[in-house]
């Protein structure tokens, strides 16, 4: 029974056709999210599910406030900055038993004290909303 439950989990999840997602900045804006339920972003519309609050800080730089994504990206498990450049940091999560990629990115507008997120699965449907559940981390460890 076990082994039947695991089988199902690993169909359902992450053995779909899906092609890999699109991430980066185009146009000063993330890609937009799928239909899937498997992504947030604070550049969806307020009223669609995908959207997630983006990080606002005062009273630090923008360039403090890379350093600080940056470190934090430095404590989560599992996790490789693959790029880090002037606006946009990208990482990659790998999950710890099968191994499915989730992509994390964070956009920091020059002209603005905000830093826009983005978080997704590159394969599968459901997340069972662990995208945002790691969002929501990091904006708390990005406030302590």
């Amino acid at each position: 029974m076990k082994y039947i439950l695991i089988l199902s989990l690993v169909l359902l999840v992450g053995c779909s056709a899906t092609p890999k997602k699109e991430t980066g900045i185009v146009g000063g804006s993330f890609y937009p999210c799928p239909t899937s339920p498997n992504c947030v972003s604070s550049m969806a519309p307020k009223e669609d599910s995908h959207y997630i609050e983006p990080i606002v800080y005062n009273n630090i730089t923008r360039d403090l406030a890379k350093i600080k994504i940056l470190a934090i990206l430095k404590t989560l498990e599992n996790t490789t900055v693959v790029e880090d450049g002037d606006e946009y940091i990208h990482a990659e999560v790998r999950s710890s038993f099968f191994k499915f990629i989730d992509h994390v990115e964070f956009y920091f507008p020059v002209d603005q004290n905000i830093i826009h997120v983005r978080s997704l699965a590159e394969s599968g449907y459901s997340d069972f909303g662990v995208n945002r559940k790691r969002m929501e981390k990091i904006r708390v460890k990005f406030y302590e």
